[in-house]
């Protein structure tokens, strides 16, 4: 007895799990069917979408967008829209993300075989298209109810009132609300409006007051004193400050002075006076002592009241009195960088830091030195500067401009022209001043009477090194 229950109990269990694993492969075959594609039971808008991929599901929403038209009935007379003209889009990227929740994972995958889904579509709005729309709508009727209202005129000082108008107004939340119907449903169908005739909340009358105080508020003086000028702010600026916004029940305000965009200009009057802080550079040893300023640093200064006065402006010329202000400044100073200079550059004219180029033109020694850092690497080349009466010009420039040879020309001191062709090797540091090849000349070394227009009359060969050897930008100290 006791065996043939254990029998049968074996066999049982043996049912169970081979209907386990029939079950188990089903559902494996299954959820890799649906890996990709929209779940059974899934719907969009009461449109099923099973099986489909998602770029199926994605042109099938198109093309139900597409295909949606509504139908306003507007007092007998009929038009129509699609949904993108009446302001309204179906973001389909989060709508196809909703259908395809359920993918997952296996167990949700699996749920969609026992609870159905009907997603509704994921509608954005556009309100300006919208309401455009409905004006259109209400324009098909007739004569269209016009608020009046205050404008800037074209000459962008003087303000005007525009004129109202009694006449038909559509409910732009009826017509919204009947095109997200069709929309949400992505079906067709149809709307009846029916327009109500009114007479205008802001009259002719109002418009052109407010107009008025408008113009009295551009009328009133605003200046201010940055310490070196007065500013004014001009009638098209301070036009542009003012605003006049609708009470709760749509009759206007009084036309005021906007603290934002008087601020702004405060602001951008004071930017206009500030002075940047330029920073310094200090020369430095290897040690990290200061040596020399590189660069002389320049203090700054920022105004420090622009809210304060902004505020003020605002208060006093909306009580139509003329306003005048003063900036008040915080001085900013300088930091300094340090910039080390290279071993041997500490006694030089120029402390040229480790490696950079750099030219010596000493003009009390007639002679042009190459420098690398504190290195020489080229001279002393002897050399003729400009005569007395054209001397060649001291400062520290740099290199900007070269030609392999140039025909140079100019005006001799007594009045008359020069022109010497095929001057070889030209590099010009600042103006018409330049080194350059000299090989009508058959010494070097010397200054005095005699001498060039101002320009450095070097040998040839020297002239050469100088031209291929600098930089763009080289520094040339020329000095006594």
């Amino acid at each position: 007895m006791l065996n043939k229950l254990n029998s049968k109990m074996k066999w049982t269990v043996a049912g169970i799990v081979v209907a386990v694993l029939v079950a188990l492969g089903a559902s494996g075959a299954y959820a890799a069917y649906f890996v990709h594609k929209a779940l059974p039971g899934v719907k969009i808008a009461g449109v099923s979408v099973t099986g489909m991929t998602r770029d199926q599901v994605k042109e099938s929403i198109a093309q139900r967008v597409e295909d949606t038209i509504v139908t306003f009935d507007v007092d007998g007379a009929t038009s129509q829209t699609t949904l993108a003209d009446a302001g309204v889009t179906v973001d389909v990227d989060k709508t196809v993300d909703e259908v395809f929740e359920g993918n997952k994972n296996f167990f949700t995958e699996m749920k969609a075989l026992f609870v159905k889904k009907d997603v509704a579509p994921v509608l954005v709005t556009d309100d300006v298209i919208l309401s455009e729309f409905a004006t259109t709508l209400a324009e098909s009727t007739g004569t269209v109810a016009q608020e009046g209202t205050v404008v800037l005129g074209g000459d962008g000082v003087t303000f005007e009132g525009t004129e109202a108008v009694a006449g038909a107004l559509i409910d732009t939340k009826t017509v919204k609300d009947g095109v997200l119907t069709q929309a949400s449903t992505l079906t067709s169908g149809s709307v009846t409006l029916s327009p109500v005739q009114r007479e205008p909340k802001v009259t002719t009358e109002d418009a052109a007051e407010k107009a008025t105080e408008a113009n009295a508020l551009v009328a009133v003086d605003v200046s201010i004193n940055t310490g070196t000028e007065t500013v004014t702010a001009t009638p098209a600026e301070k036009a542009s400050w003012i605003e006049v916004t609708t009470n709760e029940d749509g009759s206007l305000k009084a036309p005021s002075v906007n603290l934002e965009k008087a601020t702004a200009w405060v602001q951008a009057t004071a930017e206009a006076s500030n002075t940047a802080v330029v920073n310094g550079v200090n020369n430095v040893n290897s040690a990290g002592q200061v040596l020399t300023v590189f660069k002389e640093g320049q203090p700054g200064k920022n105004v420090n009241n622009v809210d304060a006065i902004a505020q003020a402006l605002v208060e006093s010329v909306n009580a139509l009195t003329a306003y005048s202000a003063e900036f008040t400044y915080d001085e900013v100073q300088p930091t300094y960088e340090s910039r080390q200079v290279a071993e041997g550059a500490g006694n030089l004219v120029y402390q040229a830091a480790d490696g950079e180029k750099w030219i010596d033109l000493n003009l009390s020694e007639s002679t042009v030195i190459a420098y690398e850092g504190g290195t020489v690497v080229g001279g002393p080349y002897y050399m003729v500067p400009g005569a007395p009466a054209t001397p060649t010009v001291t400062g520290t420039y740099h290199v900007y401009l070269k030609y392999a040879k140039q025909t140079m020309r100019g005006d001799n001191v007594d009045g008359s022209k020069y022109e010497t062709p095929n001057v070889p090797w030209v590099t010009y540091f600042t103006g018409s001043y330049a080194f350059h090849g000299a090989p009508w000349r058959s010494s070097f070394g010397w200054s005095g009477p005699g001498g060039s227009h101002g320009c450095v009359n070097m040998p040839v060969e020297a002239a050469k090194f100088i031209y291929d050897w600098s930089d763009y930008g080289t520094t040339v100290v020329s000095h006594y």
